[in-house]
């Protein structure tokens, strides 16, 4: 009694195929429409030159497809819904096959092969063939339905639909319900770890907190989410009173400490999407180049950080020549003082000595000797508030070219 194959063992194409392997005791291949490859079982001593060169390249080589048109093979899948024997062809490197089509109604999605290394196959065998083609068919749907969602919110994030009836007819195309409000959260870890549970961990934490993810698409080092946000009767449910708790309750299911998340603005067009994508990856870069800024979660909560860029870009445009800051910096490295660091953290702690003379671990009266020389040197009025914002914002466009 040979085994059964269970679609519920089955959790991709990959699975099915050695699944395959094992109920047929054979090699087995699947490919799509175009020939190309898309799982294969695992190697064995009896593969034939042709399958070892399809899985080499990806692609079943064209003088075998060629081969397999002009020998009528292909024809007979094409007409059949049952598995049909393929006759080996040596001079292309082909031992005998059998193959079936994999068939959604009408239309061929692709092809079953299987090495016949032992002669004929049993009734059951044939039979599980022919309930794996189903599987297989089921599977790539799934497949080109997540191809088809990733390349829409690929367009979404990068602002390529010119209008929004466009963008609303092709999320109804692909089957997706945009919500009437959304925001972009991305999960990013630098590093090779594991990724593969992020979802998983993502969906649990979004439905703990009423949060719908609409798509997700994956990249090398981040988890990008369009998450839907609840409405009221009144107004939109501030996203901040869900994106907090939810990534809190991420820090617990996704305990490493390198993670950073970050949220761009809540917004009611689906062409503003792009933008709160832009504001997401935006936070993210203020986390790595401004440590300080890690526990802003969610763009519109980031104050004048939002701002930091636009005024380094104006910066370098209109460069101010020999500024407080210029000065401060000439002293330290004239003196090995350190006039420009004990400013900032001055300023950091709000102007307040105390604070500020202990974060340095020096006494309050070293610390108001330093302020002295920074006020002479830079030319500075520490009462003056408009000047203690300048410096500030100065010193933080500092920190971020630094950390480039």
């Amino acid at each position: 009694m040979i085994q059964k194959i269970n679609e519920m063992d089955i959790d991709n194409l990959q699975t099915l195929v050695e699944k395959i392997s094992e109920v047929m005791n054979t090699p087995v291949t699947i490919e799509d429409a175009e020939h190309r490859l898309l799982a294969y079982s695992s190697h064995d001593p009896n593969s034939d030159p042709a399958r070892i060169a399809t899985i080499v390249g990806r692609k079943v080589p064209e003088d075998v497809v060629r081969a397999l048109y002009e020998s009528g093979a292909m024809q007979q899948l094409l007409d059949t819904w049952e598995p049909v024997h393929v006759e080996g062809m040596s001079q292309v490197g082909l031992n005998n096959r059998m193959a079936i089509a994999i068939r959604h109604y009408d239309e061929v999605l692709g092809y079953i092969w299987l090495l016949e290394n032992n002669g004929s196959f049993t009734s059951e065998q044939i039979q599980q063939l022919k309930y794996s083609a189903t599987l297989a068919a089921s599977k790539m749907i799934q497949m080109q339905k997540r191809k088809q969602s990733i390349d829409f919110f690929n367009r979404l994030l990068t602002g390529r639909f010119t209008s929004e009836q466009d963008a609303l007819a092709q999320a109804r195309e692909v089957g997706i319900q945009m919500p009437a409000y959304s925001y972009i959260l991305i999960i990013e870890q630098d590093g090779n770890n594991d990724r593969n549970d992020w979802l998983d961990k993502a969906v649990q934490a979004a439905t703990e907190y009423a949060v719908r993810i609409v798509l997700h698409v994956r990249e090398q080092h981040r988890l990008i989410l369009l998450c839907s946000t609840a409405k009221t009767a009144s107004s939109v449910a501030p996203v901040e009173h869900t994106i907090v708790p939810l990534v809190n309750r991420l820090y617990t299911l996704l305990p490493q400490s390198s993670i950073e998340y970050g949220a761009g603005s809540v917004v009611s067009s689906v062409l503003a999407i792009s933008r709160s994508y832009t504001e997401a990856q935006y936070l993210l870069l203020l986390h790595h180049r401004l440590p300080e800024t890690s526990s802003i979660l969610y763009y519109p909560q980031a104050g004048f950080y939002r701002y930091l860029f636009a005024m380094k870009q104006e910066a370098a445009q209109f460069p101010a020549s020999m500024s407080p800051l210029h000065k401060l910096a000439a002293y330290d490295q004239e003196h090995h003082s350190h006039l420009l660091h004990t400013l900032a953290v001055f300023l950091d702690h709000n102007s307040d000595a105390k604070l500020a003379a202990g974060q340095l671990h020096v006494h309050t009266n070293t610390l108001n000797y330093r302020l002295k020389r920074i006020a002479e040197v830079g030319q500075i009025d520490l009462n003056d508030m408009a000047q203690k914002v300048t410096l500030y914002l100065e010193i933080k466009l500092l920190l971020l070219e630094e950390s480039e």
